[in-house]
């Protein structure tokens, strides 16, 4: 009864039920705003969670890119130099750190150009107490760091990414939370070329016995005796900016190897010719300038049936005509200041003379024993076909080196390679 009266007191009261009608109304309006703003906020944090994922993308990118860059700005001639002093490799430091960062910073991301500072980047010593060095024929080599890591906000939390949206999410600021590093390597075991990646290997071997211990200082090689106890000649610089040989000392010594035609060149101040391939000279080419002017491939090994230029490793050698020589110290004079990898070598002769020792033209093959870095800083022919060539001990870095991963492996202060660690 009371129902049929409720219900017949709304029929008899439009005004009532008009009121019921605006209230429902009402409350379906305010669930559509409050769905909508749910919505809205949801699609604001995706948003924001792509634009933040982009951002965190191309950083680590930059960083990468950025710590190979300063990896390889620590490294130059000046780490050779004897007597080295605190403030130099500080200044390297320095340089390192202000390369990574500029790097960041020219690269054309306005987003990432204020999030880091020097204090981002550190330079990590290595584990080992060990550095290179060459005990008792140098000064303590320069440190030389293991890492480089770069990481946003590392000095201070400067790396906060204003987020969009911030009244509707409640999030104002993001940390991009990015970092990488890059690992400085000099143990090299051999040097693996691929691709379009060729080993800068010089095709001319000096002869050194020389360990790097210091135990044949007296009888290892002119490399030993004079480039690693610095008791070598200086009397050129290499000038990095202008790319020239200059007169002057720099404090780096040098030393001159000749190149006879036709000679084994087993004589402590003589060239070594190596052979990289089996297969004979194209065209007019020597071969051995072609090594010289585009490095040994990967080609070029497996003639010989091997994927890498191992050491230590026995490698084929063999004699110059006068013609080869002649195109060899015409690409040299062109080409002043370039660098290389040098091969140190000890002889393996072939045939003996009858009172037991070795023939001037009697090498078959050489021992490689430890890889080095020279500069071409001077060369010239003379009448008779001898070439002979200056060279300036430098710091060369290339991606084909493989390092060996034992702590307790030799370091070598003139090959290195830098790469991404993570």
């Amino acid at each position: 009864m009371k129902n049929i009266a409720s219900s017949e007191w709304l029929q008899r009261s439009p005004r009532k039920q008009c009121d019921l009608r605006r209230s429902r109304r009402g409350s379906m309006m305010l669930w559509s705003v409050w769905v909508f703003l749910a919505m809205l906020m949801m699609v604001a944090g995706l948003f924001n969670v792509m634009w933040l994922s982009c951002i965190r993308a191309e950083a680590r990118r930059q960083a990468e890119s950025a710590v190979i860059v300063g990896g390889h700005a620590f490294l130059s001639d000046d780490l050779l130099r004897t007597w080295q002093q605190p403030f130099e490799n500080e200044g390297r430091a320095v340089r390192s750190r202000n390369a990574t960062i500029d790097y960041i910073r020219e690269s054309g991301d306005n987003s990432l150009k204020g999030l880091v500072t020097s204090e981002d980047v550190e330079l990590l010593p290595p584990a080992a107490a060990s550095q290179p060095g060459v005990a008792g024929l140098t000064q303590t080599a320069a440190p030389v760091p293991e890492q480089v890591r770069l990481t946003f906000g590392k000095g201070q939390p400067n790396d906060q990414v204003r987020m969009f949206f911030s009244g509707l999410t409640g999030v104002q600021y993001a940390r991009l939370g990015v970092s990488a590093a890059a690992r400085i390597e000099h143990a090299p075991v051999g040097f693996l070329p691929g691709g379009s990646a060729t080993v800068p290997v010089f095709p001319l071997a000096i002869v050194d016995q020389s360990p790097g211990d210091a135990s044949l200082i007296n009888g290892g090689g002119l490399w030993s005796q004079e480039i690693e106890s610095g008791r070598g000649a200086d009397n050129l610089t290499w000038n990095p900016v202008l790319r020239s040989v200059e007169n002057g000392p720099d404090g780096l010594p040098e030393v001159t190897l000749t190149l006879s035609p036709n000679s084994a060149g087993m004589k402590p101040d003589n060239f070594v010719s190596l052979r990289f391939a089996a297969a004979a000279p194209t065209g007019n080419s020597s071969k051995t300038v072609q090594w010289m002017q585009h490095g040994v491939t990967a080609e070029d090994l497996k003639t010989l049936g091997l994927n890498q230029l191992a050491f230590p490793s026995t490698l084929g050698a063999g004699t110059l005509s006068k013609m080869e020589c002649t195109q060899i110290a015409a690409w040299l004079q062109a080409h002043a200041g370039q660098s290389f990898i040098v091969c140190l070598c000890t002889p393996q002769p072939g045939n003996t003379d009858p009172q037991g020792s070795a023939t001037a033209n009697s090498l078959a093959s050489v021992k490689l024993l430890r890889p080095v870095a020279a500069r071409i800083m001077a060369s010239g022919i003379s009448a008779s076909g001898e070439v002979r060539v200056r060279l300036q001990p430098c710091v060369l870095i290339t991606s084909t080196a493989v390092n060996s991963t034992s702590p307790q492996a030799p370091l070598n202060r003139y090959v290195y390679s830098v790469r991404l660690s993570e």
